[in-house]
């Protein structure tokens, strides 16, 4: 039987009850980080610096980044060519070169998922520190073509960096953010302490709708598991375990949260399923097994409600929640 209790003492909450199948679930809320978007809906960067540069498309160009991210320099040299640039990944003399490359930091940004692109005449460079940042800065790269009178395209010289939201930002109240960036288990250990301070349950993100950071060993069987993980990592069952146990010597109580009432990208990308089909609903059990088998966990946070998520996937989620034997938690959005 899964029982509503409140989540922090002095901080009142509402109770949802689902009637069609008697489900009590608790509620937490959680703030959700602003987007910088500019008048015209197109994400602003938070720093920008214009030079009279031009980066013509009319040259070949080269496109490389490491090993790891060759996808990416490949898609982005077919995207060149729909735009009538002549582009390669093939070693070449091109003069004209744009490369990917992954960074620890980026000097003078502040949060998680930090890019820059850098734009010179004859070279573009796009670094990154996470796949979530490569992401939006190929959005943003993608954007900034533009064409003169004379009908010739170019990319505009200068200096664009962003971030995410801040780490503090996000560890915020009861909940500590794993999923937006691969943090050391000790700065998480030291979140999960610092938050423990007001409450003795913390919210613990393992599985946001871009990243699936947690181990789930019963997806690896489904042979498609090395594109669930980040390409930056996750956080193996033992470090896991490792976290749960300095929780617990401090009386604090970890909950797992895994946001599974979104579709979940990474989830599909994986499988090429959602998390609402039937196959796709078999493999969420096996990764929330996965999760209690590791950490044991009284209560798990399965995320905020969506439409996606309709009444036979949440009889679906009752039912393994009570068969587990834990309680459940939604997040009031």
């Amino acid at each position: 039987m899964i029982f509503a209790k409140k989540m922090l003492p002095r901080r009142p909450v509402r109770r949802w009850l689902c009637a069609a199948f008697g489900l009590a679930v608790l509620l937490c809320p959680l703030a959700a980080a602003g987007q910088h978007k500019s008048p015209a809906g197109q994400h602003k960067p938070r720093q920008s610096v214009q030079t009279r540069q031009k980066f013509l498309l009319d040259k070949t160009i080269f496109v490389t980044s490491d090993f790891e991210h060759r996808n990416t320099s490949t898609d982005f040299a077919k995207w060149l060519r729909s735009q009538g640039a002549a582009a390669s990944n093939a070693y070449n003399k091109a003069r004209n070169r744009i490369t990917f490359v992954k960074v620890n930091s980026i000097e003078g940004a502040a949060g998680n998922d930090a890019w820059q692109i850098s734009v010179k005449t004859r070279r573009i460079t796009v670094a990154f520190t996470s796949e979530n940042a490569l992401r939006h800065a190929v959005e943003m790269l993608e954007g900034m073509v533009v064409k003169d009178a004379a009908g010739n395209k170019y990319i505009q010289g200068g200096i664009l960096t962003d971030w995410g939201a801040r780490t503090a930002a996000r560890d915020h109240d009861a909940t500590a953010d794993a999923a937006s960036s691969l943090r050391p288990v000790s700065d998480l250990e030291a979140a999960v302490k610092r938050l423990g301070g007001r409450s003795k349950e913390v919210y613990l993100i393992l599985v946001s709708t871009d990243n699936w950071r947690m181990e789930s060993p019963s997806l690896e069987t489904a042979g498609l598991a090395n594109r669930l993980y980040p390409a930056d990592g996750y956080y193996s069952t033992r470090q896991l375990q490792q976290l749960a146990a300095a929780a617990k010597q401090s009386h604090i109580e970890i909950i797992p949260t895994l946001e599974l009432f979104s579709e979940n990208r990474a989830f599909t990308a994986a499988f090429g399923h959602s998390v609402f089909s039937v196959e796709g609903m078999r493999l969420v059990r096996a990764a929330i097994e996965d999760c209690i088998e590791a950490l044991h966990p009284a209560k798990i946070c399965l995320g905020s409600m969506s439409p996606q998520a309709d009444m036979r996937y949440m009889e679906f989620i009752s039912d393994l929640a009570s068969m587990l034997g834990v309680e459940l938690v939604i997040i009031e959005s």
